[in-house]
């Protein structure tokens, strides 16, 4: 991959066009106390982070719940975190539906004398350190100095996400572009605790590099994200003419492939462009492929997947695909434009 990628425009996106029968979210009713601040044991200030996949079912429960998170204990706890929530169903027209939802979980922890939500001094030290070895591109010795930072001074998700922006820097530069992508990911995961600055350069590589491995619809989500952003107004004729480049781009590509390679304890999503779908691995296992969506849920149990027909019926689509970690996945959709719809 080139080190340049195409910058975009970015702005914000105006409301999206509903179909006649109007949908509605699941909303969330009760959450029964399921995701609180945790005390310190032995006076740790590691924290995790968990993001959740789900289908709300028409009797508002949550189900089909697909987790990727910092580390192993954080899975168990958003799946149990998950089953005691209630939700008032997805509504199409006057009908429940089953529809998909998405859930970020912070597992923080709290103590009695301090807070632990901001980076400590000796963070602090060692971060500079590395940055400055990084971009004076001394890349032998900020090799070193990132492990230290990460294994010995990292601790909460606030410097848990500056630690994943600076590695994502490291990665670009020596051009390892699928840890630059993990670490990527993570650091706009955390965005809330960057700095407004920091959050929309992540999230603008992001969208970047989204729309160079032709994940058209991903970028067009990562865009709408740049809208949590503190202090950061974006005009709507910039998205306008973004989403007009994007949907001149699928127009130029009848047939999209996506090549990407599995980390573990982590999802592949893509937002689906077109709707016919074929899906298959290489040098490794799939544990999960399945589609979520506005209006219907497909899990996929024989694989690979070829030529899958999404209904229109389903609305908007996302796939995600859990596995062992470095299988190699192979992704390839053709047939009616689905970029941008929305029931």
């Amino acid at each position: 991959m080139k080190k340049a990628l195409f910058c975009l425009i970015t702005g914000l996106l105006s409301s999206p066009t509903f179909a006649n029968a109007q949908f509605v979210p699941a909303k969330v009713i009760e959450d029964g106390g399921s995701i609180r601040p945790s005390e310190a044991i032995e006076g740790s200030r590691r924290e995790h982070w968990a993001f959740v996949d789900y289908m709300v079912d028409p009797n508002g429960k949550p189900v089909h719940a697909l987790v990727e998170a910092s580390a192993t204990k954080p899975v168990h706890r958003a799946k149990s975190a998950l089953t005691i929530r209630t939700y008032q169903p997805a509504r199409l027209g006057e009908n429940a539906i089953s529809s998909a939802s998405q859930l970020p979980i912070r597992f923080n922890k709290v103590f009695e004398q301090y807070s632990n939500d901001n980076v400590s001094t000796v963070f602090s030290k060692y971060f500079d350190e590395a940055k400055r070895l990084v971009v004076s591109n001394q890349m032998t010795e900020a090799k070193p100095a990132l492990d230290s930072l990460v294994e010995d001074h990292t601790k909460n998700l606030t410097e848990r996400a500056y630690s994943a922006w600076l590695l994502s820097a490291y990665f670009y530069n020596v051009q390892d572009w699928h840890q630059y992508e993990y670490h990527l990911r993570e650091a706009v995961h955390l965005h809330h605790l960057l700095t407004p600055d920091l959050a929309l350069m992540s999230m603008q590589s992001l969208m970047n590099l989204e729309v160079y491995q032709k994940q058209y619809g991903n970028a067009f989500a990562t865009l709408l994200k740049m809208r949590e952003i503190k202090n950061k107004q974006l005009s709507k004729q910039t998205i306008t003419e973004f989403s007009a480049q994007l949907q001149e781009q699928i127009d130029a590509n009848p047939v999209i492939t996506v090549t990407a390679k599995l980390a573990e304890l982590r999802t592949w999503r893509h937002t689906l462009n077109r709707s016919t779908i074929s899906l298959s691995a290489e040098n490794g296992s799939l544990s999960t492929v399945a589609l979520y969506c506005q209006n219907g849920y497909q899990r996929f149990n024989e694989l690979p997947v070829k030529n899958y027909q999404v209904p229109e019926a389903y609305g908007s689509c996302y796939l995600a695909v859990q596995g062992d970690a470095d299988t190699q996945i192979s992704y390839r959709e053709e047939g009616e434009a689905r970029f941008r719809l929305y029931l």
